[in-house]
């Protein structure tokens, strides 16, 4: 037994019952279904603290989270809780924890511990490499969906050895002059491939990020020693976010606690014992997974009882974060999921404010609004550029966001752009560090071959890699043997001669300053050229990428202060394992900035104020998940999560046309927003001006119509989609107006600097939103704008007209339509009607087609025909 390192009674003091419970929980196996905002990372820290309050060693805790943020800040609340003890615990990313064993014991399956870590830069570099030798249209099968295909093998934890085995068993990896032009099967090219990759990786000492699981679990599975090792040391594993789990790390999870070992408990044992399968506690909420695009598998949490002996679910539901209106609104749209746990979140923190809602007439109307409402926002109430943020489905969506936000002078700052590392100047200056680490690594061997430039093109590095290949060896051992190429001139020697020594001093530089990284960064930048090169250049930009590689340095620097055994391979651990959600400021930390970003980063994060834009059917839900059930299902829990992330105040915004290939696309309502109840949105704008002329004209314009008319500014003759100008329009309550404000495509950025305070891009933006608000005056609950009435003026057509296949109508009636009626479809043939929903127009039959799925169809636009 270990120490008891604080009273158990502090820890579940200020919990609430259901809390408690889970902390206090004594047994094998345990599922806490922690709803969003329900004090999730509380509970699994005060758990954690509560074995160690109970005599359990620090040393037997393995604690597994999805991103280093997370990882930290767990392992900053255990310090507080039990002081230098939490130390002793593996507190990590699923993929740090893995870097840590295979570094230890990877050398059982063939992986040297210096091994690098390839990044998707890499990877696809390395499969443009493998297309060039096999004679592959890279153009037709890019690098970047094979990758995705060969990532879904590894998810899946399929070897490559099985797919050659299954459509290609005449190759070896390897093997030079296999020509893939002949090839009609695309599983055969993507067995080739794979297999050539994984041979390329081997003999370069390096992985991917999903090797990282995988051959973990290779490890665990072939070498009994060290699974014995592993099995016995983690007697107590706690998972978090459990629902984003995918199957290898479902796999590792179960092999790292012995599940299937067949090892017995000893009965006398207090908790985990020594012997038997290991005590697993995860975290999640079903409700919150949003990650199949990456192969996370929701059946990992929905069937935790049954995959795990004598398992308890716990659930919470008290919620610490939003208001109950908000939490109302999450639970009504994720009610219409099937299959799901039953949950309703609450909270003592009382009903709030009412959802804001507004209709756009396009993209970029839609953008302005949320803009002046941040502006408004920020200078009438105080509310902080850092408590806000603007979520959004696809990246896409961001552009007309950011021309807002720029052309208000709102500083933001945009997650999910180009990564810091990812940069080409950064990306340059670690593949220094990593061919210095690990000079068997081909692929950042050759990218640093002639960077900067010295004169060695394509001809020398394709003399070098020929000599390679038929040798068997090396890109590097190549270069040390330059002068038995043959075909090698003096004029391409003497280059290669100088960077064969370059290489060489600044590995002996690396070895004798090891434990520090900004050292070795600094000698590499300067001795490379790199620096110099960016320093002498007369291009603004160039100034910019000299300041990177000044943060890469401090960057180092301050791994060393933080890492009490720094190196350099360790601080390339680092930069390779870093996600989109580690760019952001720390809860406490101001930025300053408005956060922009999708609803996918948003995961797990929480803003005062949220903008959930782009609520159109087409758009969110994606396109996509129309017509499948099951992406439907995982639409609405993005939705959720979208909707949860908000603490006091939710706007969601819709666009009533939006640009896309080109086309201006009329787009209906999100049916999201249709499950949200009514009286949970104050709509400022309930229709948007097409829709509101639609309606008009079929009515006539009842001048006591809820939304009123139009006022006597409103000019939609000159609207042009998508590069249109709406001179003096007047939207909200108190008439303000933009004078002559443009969107569209007419901004100029110039030099731009966005980040800090106001910002200024270009000088000829023909954009001025000023403090102006759109809609911002008091409207009632339903949505009630008070203008002046008057007919409306006549709406020239769009030069790009609206093009939609949404506005054809095939005249079928929806009463006509029944649960258990047959339908025949024109592409996926006979199906079964098992949901209907009258939605006027816009009416909806969700129908079973059997081998093709259940399909939600638009009634209208569907090419049915009922039997």
């Amino acid at each position: 037994m270990g120490p008891v390192l604080c009273d158990p009674q502090t820890l579940i003091k200020d919990l609430n019952p259901q809390q408690s419970e889970a902390v206090k929980y004594y047994g094998q196996a345990l599922l806490i279904g922690a709803g969003a905002g329900s004090g999730k990372t509380r509970v699994l820290t005060r758990r954690i603290a509560w074995l160690l309050a109970h005599g359990i060693w620090a040393s037997q805790i393995l604690a597994i989270t999805f991103t280093n943020k997370a990882a930290a800040e767990m392992r900053e609340r255990l310090a507080a809780l039990v002081g230098p003890e939490a130390e002793h615990m593996w507190i990590s990313t699923f993929h740090s924890a893995c870097v840590r064993i295979l570094r230890r014991d990877g050398d059982q399956i063939g992986l040297k511990s210096g091994f690098s870590i390839y990044d998707t830069a890499d990877s696809e570099r390395l499969i443009k490499l493998i297309g060039a030798d096999l004679n592959i249209d890279l153009k037709r099968y890019t690098p970047r969906m094979i990758l995705g295909k060969i990532s879904d093998y590894k998810n899946s934890l399929i070897s490559w050895k099985d797919q050659l085995k299954t459509y290609a068993a005449d190759y070896r990896p390897g093997q030079r002059g296999y020509q893939m032009g002949r090839f009609d099967n695309v599983e055969e090219l993507f067995a080739v491939v794979y297999a050539e990759y994984q041979y390329r990786l081997s003999q370069a000492n390096a992985v991917d990020f999903d090797d990282l699981i995988m051959r973990t679990v290779e490890l665990l599975r072939t070498c009994p020693q060290a699974s014995d090792y592993y099995r016995h040391r983690f007697r107590y594993i706690f998972v978090d976010e459990y629902q984003d789990t995918n199957h290898a790390q479902y796999v590792l999870v179960r092999e790292l606690a012995g599940i299937d070992s067949g090892e017995q408990a000893d009965p006398y044992a207090a908790g985990a014992g020594k012997v038997g399968p290991s005590w697993i506690t995860v975290v999640g909420d079903s409700d919150q997974s949003i990650y199949a695009f990456r192969g996370a598998d929701i059946r990992n949490i929905q069937d935790f009882e049954e995959d795990f002996p004598n398992a308890k679910t716990i659930m919470l539901e008290q919620n610490y974060r939003s208001t109950q209106t908000i939490l109302d609104a999450a639970n009504a749209v994720i009610a219409k999921n099937e299959n799901r746990k039953p949950k309703k979140l609450w909270t003592a923190l009382g009903k709030g404010d009412p959802i804001i809602g507004y209709a756009a007439d396009n993209a970029q109307q839609e953008a302005g609004y949320i803009a002046s409402e941040i502006t408004r926002l920020h200078t009438e109430e105080g509310v902080a550029y850092s408590d806000m943020a603007i979520m959004y489905r696809a990246n896409a969506q961001s552009r007309s966001l950011e021309e807002a936000m720029i052309n208000a002078n709102l500083p933001y700052q945009l997650v999910g752009g180009t990564k810091f590392y990812e940069r080409r100047e950064v990306k340059d200056a670690i593949a220094y560090l990593q061919a210095i680490v690990n000079p068997a690594d081909d692929v950042n061997m050759r990218r640093i071959l002639n960077v900067p430039k010295r004169g060695l093109g394509a001809r020398a590095e394709g003399l070098v890699a020929m000599y390679a290949d038929r040798h068997g060896t090396t890109f590097f051992d190549g270069i040390e043997h330059l002068d038995q190429i043959e075909g090698m001139t003096g004029r391409t020697a003497k280059p290669l001669g100088a960077f064969r020594d370059l290489m060489h001093e600044l590995t002996d530089f690396a070895r004798e300053h090891d434990a520090k990284p900004s050292e070795v960064v600094a000698e590499v930048l300067s001795r490379s050229g790199l620096l110099e090169e960016l320093q002498r250049s007369e291009d603004p930009q160039d100034a910019s990428r000299v300041d990177n590689l000044s943060q890469l340095q401090s960057v180092a620097a301050e791994f060393e202060q933080n890492t009490p055994d720094a190196t350099l391979a360790g601080f390339l651990e680092t930069t390779a394992l870093v996600a989109d959600s580690d760019q952001l400021p720390g809860e406490n930390e101001d930025s300053g900035k408005v956060t922009m970003m999708t609803l996918h980063t948003a995961k797990g994060l929480e803003y005062p104020v949220v903008f959930l834009t782009g609520m159109e059917q087409g758009t969110f839900p994606h396109s996509r998940a129309m017509e499948d059930a099951s992406e439907l299902s995982e639409e609405r829990r993005l939705a959720y999560v979208g909707i949860t992330r908000a603490k006091r105040r939710l706007y969601v915004t819709r666009a009533a046309v939006r640009a896309q290939w080109g086309q201006a696309n009329e787009m209906m309502p999100s049916q999201f927003l249709d499950e949200i109840p009514e009286d949970l949105i104050d709509w400022k704008r309930k229709e948007a001006g097409m829709e509101r002329m639609r309606g008009g004209w079929q009515s006539g314009f009842d001048d006591d119509d809820e939304f009123g008319g139009w006022g006597d500014d409103d000019d939609f003759g000159t609207s042009s989609f998508g590069g249109s100008s709406f001179g003096g329009s007047s939207y909200g309550a108190h008439g303000r107006s933009y004078g002559g404000t443009s969107y569209g495509s007419s901004s100029s950025r110039g030099g731009s600097s966005h980040g800090s305070g106001r910002s200024t891009y270009g000088s000829g933006s023909r954009f001025s939103y000023g403090s102006s608000s759109y809609g911002s005056g008091r409207s009632g609950k339903a949505g009630k704008v008070t203008t002046r009435h008057t007919k409306p003026k006549a709406l020239d057509k769009p030069k790009t007209a609206p093009a939609s296949a949404l506005s054809k109508d095939n005249n079928l009636d929806i009463s006509d339509f029944h649960i258990g009626d047959r339908i025949t479809h024109d592409q996926y043939g006979l199906g079964t009607i098992v949901d209907t929903q009258d939605k006027g127009r816009n009416s909806i039959i969700t129908v079973d087609f059997g081998t093709d799925g259940v399909k939600r169809l638009m009634l209208r636009v569907a090419p049915i025909e009922k039997l």
